[in-house]
């Protein structure tokens, strides 16, 4: 059985500048604080089974953070917010149970090169996500859009990695957002709804490191209100190009 180190205050404070970066960079990036946070808790020496449920208590409050500093500059769209999260949570669910049944590494390479083309079709087309005009949506659309959501869903209950990224090209190709109100409805939707779920799992079923918990939610909620600021202040751009970047990465790496 593996041991969990003693949780000094320099534990607590590298958790809680770990969890200020990644938040910070995964509001800008619409996803990706998987990339940072995990490996630093794995390197600060937790056992895996603990540092990914530190992971999911700490990006559980990212949509908090975020989606406080989105609402105030009056980029979510509630009706869009709330379907995300309810209609996916299920699915979330049957993910996370699922991947305690089948490993997910054979998925990986796959949703790596799916990541990449959509990245390059995105970067030949230079224009793109940098104006906002949302579909007038209609029954049939919500029901195509619902169907589209329910493998995503899935996929972040199950392999969790490049999540955000799925749901953040869903409104910008489908729903036709902007780079800006898709990070926005990405971070605030998944991180409040998806995310929330994975977190309570594993304190269900006692995984938790609590004395590390005041420094990841305190940089968790910190970080991402500072990377939506910055985000939001920047303007659609910079955003499409951290998107890409960080797309671009999550990609490489889950063909390895």
């Amino acid at each position: 059985m593996d041991v969990i180190p003693d949780i000094s205050p320099g534990f607590i404070g590298a958790s809680f500048l770990a969890s200020f970066v990644a938040c910070f960079f995964s509001s800008l990036a619409g996803g990706g604080a998987g990339l940072i946070l995990l490996p630093i808790l794995l390197l600060l020496g937790l056992p895996f089974v603990n540092a990914l449920a530190c992971h999911k208590l700490a990006v559980g409050f990212i949509g908090l953070g975020s989606g406080y500093r989105y609402t105030k500059a009056g980029l979510i769209d509630w009706k869009i917010f709330w379907w995300t999260g309810l209609a996916g949570v299920p699915f979330v669910i049957f993910g996370t149970r699922f991947a305690g049944r089948l490993s997910g590494e054979t998925m990986r390479p796959i949703l790596g090169v799916v990541i990449l083309v959509m990245v390059m079709a995105a970067f030949l087309r230079r224009t793109d996500h940098l104006a906002h005009q949302p579909r007038q949506m209609s029954p049939q659309l919500w029901l195509v859009a619902s169907l589209m959501l329910i493998p995503m869903a899935f996929y972040s209950g199950w392999i969790t990695a490049g999540a955000g990224i799925f749901t953040t090209y869903l409104y910008l190709l489908f729903f036709r957002y902007d780079q800006l109100h898709a990070t926005a409805m990405t971070l605030s939707a998944n991180g409040i709804f998806w995310n929330m779920v994975g977190a309570v799992s594993h304190v269900f079923l006692g995984h938790t490191v609590w004395a590390l918990a005041p420094g990841l939610v305190g940089g968790a909620l910190l970080g991402s209100y500072c990377g939506a600021s910055l985000g939001i202040r920047k303007g659609n751009k910079f955003l499409r190009i951290i998107f890409l970047v960080s797309a671009s990465i999550t990609g490489l790496l889950l063909l390895r």
